[in-house]
């Protein structure tokens, strides 16, 4: 049932849109089960009993469940008639949050003067959300924008060797280090919108007219794309656009460089950084002249002298 379990689970990310990261303990006996089941109990964020009716004929299954709901956790249970007709409910409303969502609302009053303020602070700060969407866009067009033309322009100009291009690689690699960071926000950007557009709707179903909802139903609900065509997903392409001709850069400097010359350069610069550091650690060290020993010295005087007492007597005799 294990194996099952994951695969049904794993399914939903497809048919559902839950990516769930499920957590199967590897044995439930043992002297030792109990607290590693009460470990992941305290760090999930819900329990899933998978057939109800077949886990509620094992006690370490009730075990858990009552574990869970000391712990404070939601636990949702799964029947087989809900997993063959893929009826996850209960389990996509606790993925979404939905219950919390609906909580946030229930003191509203539909007459209240705060509903009409709230209403229109949302769709401020929605237009707001646009408005930093735009700035952040153009920032990052503008500076990896010049980022590829000087590249281009110093490749085309020849300003450097085809040995010393390899200094253009930096500023690439920041480059396709803020396209990365750029295709982050403009999903989070999307995804923010996204959700203040789920409280507008909220809050206008408390409301005579819902216009802004019935402006996403003209235009398909986001479902036909001939009528409607998200930001996010037009903006997420100029990020990879920008990316693609970075690699591009990247691999034609590769590609061109001349790397025997460029393993000439470093061998010599190793040598000449290598003779450097032993000239400098020689200069710092202290001089010592040698000296000669007492004795050998006194010895040669006296042989030189032996040596002049001979000749003067030679002479003498002569």
């Amino acid at each position: 049932m294990r194996a099952e379990a994951k695969r049904f689970l794993s399914s939903l990310s497809v048919s559902h849109a839950m990516h769930l990261e499920p957590y199967f303990l590897r044995r439930s006996y043992g002297n030792k089960w109990k607290q590693q089941a009460e470990d992941a109990i305290y760090d999930a964020e819900a329990v899933v009993v998978y057939d109800v009716e077949a886990c509620g004929q094992s006690r370490n299954t009730t075990w858990e469940t009552d574990r869970a709901q000391e712990l404070g956790k939601e636990v949702i249970g799964l029947s087989r008639e809900s997993i063959n007709s893929r009826d996850v409910g209960p389990l996509q409303s606790a993925y979404e949050f939905g219950s919390d969502f609906d909580d946030c609302f229930t003191s509203l009053d539909a007459k209240s003067d705060d509903l009409l303020e709230l209403y229109k602070i949302m769709v401020n700060s929605s237009e707001e959300l646009i408005g930093r969407r735009q700035i952040t866009n153009g920032f990052f067009i503008t500076v990896i924008g010049a980022i590829i033309g000087a590249s281009g322009f110093v490749i085309k100009e020849k300003i450097v060797t085809d040995s010393t291009s390899l200094v253009l690689i930096l500023p690439i690699v920041i480059g396709l280090l803020m396209c990365r960071s750029w295709g982050n926000l403009v999903e989070n950007y999307g995804k923010l919108n996204t959700g203040k557009f789920k409280v507008i709707h909220k809050l206008e179903q408390r409301l005579s007219a819902r216009i802004f909802e019935a402006e996403w139903i003209a235009l398909g609900k986001g479902l036909r794309k001939e009528k409607y065509l998200s930001f996010t997903s037009t903006e997420r392409v100029v990020p990879s656009l920008f990316s693609f001709l970075l690699w591009a850069i990247l691999l034609f400097i590769l590609l061109s460089t001349n790397w025997k010359d460029v393993g000439g350069r470093a061998k010599a610069s190793w040598q000449s950084s290598s003779s450097f550091v032993s000239d400098t650690y020689n200069s710092i060290l202290p001089s010592e002249e040698p000296q000669e020993e007492a004795g050998s010295v006194s010895s040669s005087d006296a042989t030189s002298e032996d040596a002049l007492d001979h000749s003067g007597s030679d002479g003498s005799d002569h």
